[in-house]
């Protein structure tokens, strides 16, 4: 299947842990390609799949040198279609379309308004409370705070409105501690998401879905997250896809009122009070869950490259086969170093079966690698911005 052989396709942020499935897919499709890399130890830059590979220190942090970069080589080089994985690198591509420089190359992204919607945790939940989407109860910015106390009970979250792997996270556990956070600065509640808590002690589950020009759905693929590190709260590590019809009517249901064109994944918990999935985020940009959706067979990159050349989407109508695996090894191992239930789990850790893993493959394995020993250098760096 080459579909798209020849094509030139500029792939951004080349340290993602999406990219290795990304890689593979364009590369199976016949893409020349090249990545943008913060460092040679970028998985984007390790893997066997691209052309050509660009390093620019600094660009994780440093969104204004990250825009720089990107006009630079779109300035350089011809491309026919770009890929951007992150929100600030989405943003920036969203930009330049606006102000007409990125001329005939397409960009592979949800439209922006929609986009906006979806990176803002506040407008997504705010939309979800509009449609009678089921949201943790959420303050409105309409509503003051001693309004939206009288309606909800402690702990409660707090996280910033724009941001993603859990950094910023708060727990709340009574007043006091609000009052406290508010004081110092800590919690601005212009900036965060101020809602209810719910306790992870049921499972999560992210739904992704493509969805045509029409705002109508092409496919959807729902995985649960059976763990999740760190144990007490977090990203999750190894799921399985389900038949979860509820998780799914409702993401459909969000991205049609966000009247969302592309690929989106958008992530429920269950809440264990009333044991129902609620919506606690969208995720406008391209996940690493993009990798259990190509195992599924939606063939997801060619999905996102035909609605690019204006192709007609055709939905697909076989059944998602349950059970599969997707691990996330590099946090999963830790799991099972730090969680008391690590030979009691079910499904077992030691389970292997009809699974895959966000990075590794035997047809591209150095990712793998050097991905591990990158962030073995931030290990305490990424702990303490997901520190409860």
């Amino acid at each position: 299947m080459r579909d798209y052989k020849g094509i030139r396709v500029l792939v951004a942020d080349g340290y993602g842990r999406q990219i290795p499935s990304i890689l593979k897919q364009l590369h199976d499709l016949g893409c020349i390609i090249t990545t943008i890399n913060c460092s040679k130890l970028d998985v984007g830059y390790t893997s066997r799949y691209p052309h050509r590979r660009v390093v620019v220190n600094g660009i994780r942090e440093d969104v204004k040198l990250y825009e720089k970069a990107i006009r630079r080589e779109l300035r350089h080089m011809r491309y026919d279609v770009v890929f951007p994985m992150l929100e600030p690198s989405t943003e920036i591509l969203h930009k330049l379309k606006r102000l007409g420089r990125l001329g005939d190359t397409k960009l592979i992204a949800a439209p922006y308004e929609a986009f906006s919607m979806a990176y803002n945790k506040q407008l997504t939940m705010e939309t979800c409370m509009d449609n009678g989407i089921p949201c943790p109860v959420t303050k409105r910015d309409s509503e003051s705070l001693e309004e939206f106390l009288s309606k909800v009970s402690f702990p409660l979250a707090a996280k910033p409105r724009k941001g993603s792997g859990g950094a910023g996270f708060k727990k709340i556990r009574d007043r006091a501690e609000l009052d406290r956070y508010i004081s110092e600065g800590t919690i601005i509640p212009e900036e965060y998401v101020i809602q209810e808590y719910i306790e992870q002690d049921q499972f999560m589950c992210n739904c992704y879905v493509m969805m045509d020009d029409s705002h109508k759905p092409v496919y959807s693929v729902a995985i649960r997250t059976y763990r999740w590190f760190p144990v007490d709260g977090g990203p999750g590590c190894f799921g399985r896809t389900i038949t979860q019809p509820l998780v799914t009517e409702n993401a459909v249901r969000l991205f049609e009122a966000l009247k969302w064109s592309g690929f989106g994944q958008v992530s429920f918990m269950m809440d264990s009070r009333d044991g129902i999935p609620k919506v606690t985020e969208i995720n406008g940009r391209i996940s690493a869950g993009i990798k259990i959706v190509d195992y599924a067979g939606c063939t997801p990159v060619k999905y996102m490259l035909d609605r690019a050349y204006g192709k007609h989407l055709t939905p697909v109508r076989k059944e998602i086969k349950e059970g599969l695996g997707l691990r996330y090894f590099h946090t999963d191992i830790l799991w099972l170093l730090k969680s008391p239930n690590r030979f009691r789990a079910k499904p077992s850790w030691f389970d292997f079966r009809h699974t895959k893993d966000y990075i590794f493959s035997w047809s591209d394995p150095i990712p793998f690698f050097s991905y591990g020993i990158e962030h073995i250098l931030t290990f305490k760096k990424d702990m303490k911005r997901r520190k409860h």
